[in-house]
């Protein structure tokens, strides 16, 4: 299986690396179309989040260091920065990753539901950009569909939490009950909303949100009872918050180390907890280095999410095994796949046994030449139908190769090309297994 996969993730590597390689939704778009442009890379899908990023093509042998390569190039990097961060997954190993994270399987929170939209939406992207052919195409559903089946057949998601509801439960941890905290929220986006959902119900205090767009600030306030300000005012806002969490879409930090520093001095030694769920990262790092002021950001919510990991862990093994039968069906349908050429060629040796008898007999049909298509058409039905048969059969036990060349010695197809139209075109691809 031609199936490469090369990324990091928030198990092998840090946030600061993670940040530099993480394509934003714009950025994305642009490096899909850039990457039409490897050589030997035949359909290629990105899934970038905040807590990985991971390309997946399908190509010849050595595709993915064009794939390594290609992502030093696009985000202006050397190659030492991030390299020894770098899994690289083949064949099957690739699809079951695949499989794994779209269950909600490798995430930082074991079973969360936002990684199952974030496949969904650079699936639809790709699709548009036209990236993906049937292989990668196929294998994307499937897991989708293995992603929505282990949520609804399993209990990995029952009571699951998310980075958002972490993050709130990392601020309970800090402060008791949130009563009497005031909390502003940097960014309007989903998992700030997220977030927000979380904090009422927490009961948090107060709740001031801050967005570029003061319509998104407004409509998220008057949903959640919060105070909306422009994004210019959210410095000020810092001065009588008690929490800050910012999950924004900068491309770079927004909260400065000089900036803290000037409010922490009106503060009289108050504390201010910031926690950063945003990648690329909105607080500079030295923010945390300042007095009275605490930073978290999204790699110290590991320990939060581990008690996550022991209530799942008996669902795990049923998710996995939903896995593991949905990766065996995609291998039965890659390895059929193989064998369409073949039924082309086969479909081709029958129809011309078969015309050059009805061409003999067709005189005596006259009048009625649509009784005789009928019957053509059952005859090559019959044919075909053992070898497609056994041509399934062997795709699921193994030995399709062994198969293909025993249809190819007994009838000589090598000596046939491929049907190239549309007819026997779908009458290969009709026997193909769904």
């Amino acid at each position: 299986m031609d199936l490469v996969c090369v990324g990091l993730n928030h198990k092998s590597c840090p946030v600061e690396i993670r940040e530099k390689i993480a394509f934003s939704e714009s950025a994305l778009s642009d490096a899909l179309v850039k990457m039409g442009d490897l050589e030997g890379l035949r359909e290629w899908f990105v899934l970038s989040t905040c807590n990985r990023v991971e390309l997946y093509g399908r190509g010849f042998s050595g595709v993915e260091e064009s794939l390594i390569h290609f992502l030093s190039d696009f985000h202006g990097l050397e190659g030492c920065t991030y390299r020894q961060y770098l899994y690289q997954l083949h064949g099957r190993e690739a699809a079951r990753h695949l499989f794994r994270v779209a269950s909600g399987l490798d995430s930082l929170v074991v079973g969360e539901n936002e990684i199952y939209g974030q496949v969904r939406n650079a699936f639809k992207m790709a699709n548009e950009l036209k990236s993906l052919d049937s292989i990668l195409y196929q294998l994307v559903e499937r897991a989708l569909r293995v992603g929505k089946k282990v949520r609804t057949e399993t209990k990995i998601s029952k009571g699951a939490v998310s980075v958002s509801s972490i993050a709130v439960e990392l601020a309970e941890k800090i402060f008791g009950k949130l009563t009497g905290e005031r909390v502003l929220i940097l960014g309007t986006g989903k998992m700030s909303e997220l977030t927000m959902k979380h904090l009422v119900k927490a009961g948090a205090g107060e709740i001031t949100v801050a967005s570029r767009t003061y319509e998104r600030a407004l409509e998220l306030s008057q949903r959640y009872g919060a105070k909306p300000i422009g994004f210019d005012a959210w410095l000020r806002a810092i001065r009588t918050s008690d929490i800050v969490i910012s999950s924004t879409a900068a491309p770079h930090a927004i909260v400065k180390y000089e900036d803290v520093k000037a409010v922490m001095n009106e503060r009289r030694h108050k504390p201010l907890f910031f926690i950063d769920i945003a990648v690329p990262r909105d607080v500079e790092s030295r923010v945390g280095e300042i007095d009275d002021v605490y930073l978290y950001d999204i790699d110290d919510l590991k320990t939060v999410s581990e008690s996550n990991l022991r209530l799942r862990k008996k669902e795990i093994s049923k998710c996995e095994v939903m896995i593991e039968r949905e990766l065996e069906s995609f291998d039965q349908w890659y390895e059929f796949l193989e064998a369409g050429p073949v039924i082309q060629r086969l479909t081709a040796y029958f129809d011309e046994i078969v015309e050059t008898e009805v061409t003999k007999v067709a005189p005596k049909f006259k009048g009625r030449e649509k009784e005789l298509k009928s019957l053509v058409q059952k005859i090559k039905a019959s044919l075909l139908h053992t070898p497609v048969e056994k041509l399934k059969e062997s795709a699921k036990v193994g030995g399709m190769e062994r198969y293909l060349e025993t249809l190819h010695s007994l009838f000589r197809l090598e000596e046939r090309k491929p049907s190239q139209t549309k007819e026997k075109e779908s009458s290969a691809q009709d026997a193909l297994p769904h």
